[in-house]
């Protein structure tokens, strides 16, 4: 067999793993460059929510140019900019702090607040959905992307996590609201992966029986056990992720409202546990056992 002398064969080589090492970098640094895009302008949109003030710098707000009908004043420079805004969210001491927008349930999937197309999407409200009054359950998507949007709700699988973060703000154009964490759950979204949980329709119901079912069922799923109670008579909210231990997983956080004679305090001994034998996919059961 004729040797190839080394100079022949290591110049390409070493030259091909440049290429692929300066090709990785370049993703790389492209996907944190979008990360930490998205983080500014949540901080941007927070401050905003928060302070009130305009980032353009506007002319004084004009109701009488606008035709909003909302209730909740510290909306109205956010709506400036983008009249598809319909609430604000925070979860685990802002490490969450974002607007909620609703179109349709694909719009927002590949757009930000400010309708830029962004692989981060924004955080958007179910279509079918209304808040005023709210719906039965009020179902909230956004992307799981590493350190942005709703990422946070992959760390509420750990009962640690959810005893020390066990309310959700979900402020809207017509009240504020804050709710506490009540089921954590995985769903699968892909009949080729066999049952597929329909928790993303349950919006409203039909009738009291159909509520009381759709809580039985997510009590059953969920990977913890809380201290606070949950009825057919609260006011739910619900919100979705991608997860990434099987094709077609969503992580589902589930809150329910605080009541009127209930306050945030109330929940400073609030405690979540293991679940010991949860009603998991059976896509999970086959691949995790």
């Amino acid at each position: 067999m004729e040797h190839i002398p080394k100079k022949k064969w290591k110049k390409p080589v070493v030259t091909a793993l440049c290429l692929v090492a300066a090709a990785s970098i370049a993703v790389i640094a492209n996907v944190l460059a979008g990360e930490a895009r998205t983080l500014r302008q949540q901080q941007e949109l927070d401050q905003l929510y928060h302070s009130g003030s305009s980032a353009s710098g506007s002319e004084e707000w004009d109701p009488s140019q606008e035709d909003q009908g909302f209730l909740n004043t510290q909306f109205e420079e956010l709506y400036r900019i983008n009249p598809d805004i319909v609430g604000w969210i925070s979860i685990a001491d802002k490490t969450l702090s974002a607007p909620v927008v609703q179109r349709d349930n694909t719009y927002y999937l590949t757009h930000d607040f400010y309708g830029k197309e962004d692989p981060h999407g924004a955080i958007f409200l179910d279509e079918r959905n209304h808040t005023d009054p709210n719906d039965d359950s009020l179902v909230i998507y956004g992307h799981n992307m590493r350190s942005t949007m709703f990422n946070v709700l992959a760390s509420f699988q750990d009962p640690e996590f959810v005893t020390e973060n066990p309310l959700i703000t979900f402020d809207t154009l017509y009240g504020n609201g804050q709710y506490v964490v009540v089921s954590v759950f995985l769903a699968n979204t892909l009949e080729a992966n066999g049952d597929v949980y329909p928790y993303h329709n349950m919006v409203s119901f039909q009738t009291f029986e159909e509520k009381e079912e759709y809580v039985a069922q997510f009590l059953k799923r969920s990977l913890v056990i809380t201290s606070a109670d949950v009825t057919a008579r609260d006011d739910l909210l619900t919100l979705s992720t991608c997860g990434y231990d099987f094709e077609g997983e969503r992580i589902v956080v589930v809150a329910r409202k605080l009541r009127e004679d209930e306050t945030a305090q109330q929940f400073e001994d609030y405690t979540a546990t293991k679940n010991p034998d949860p009603l998991m996919p059976e896509i999970w059961e086959k691949l995790y056992g």
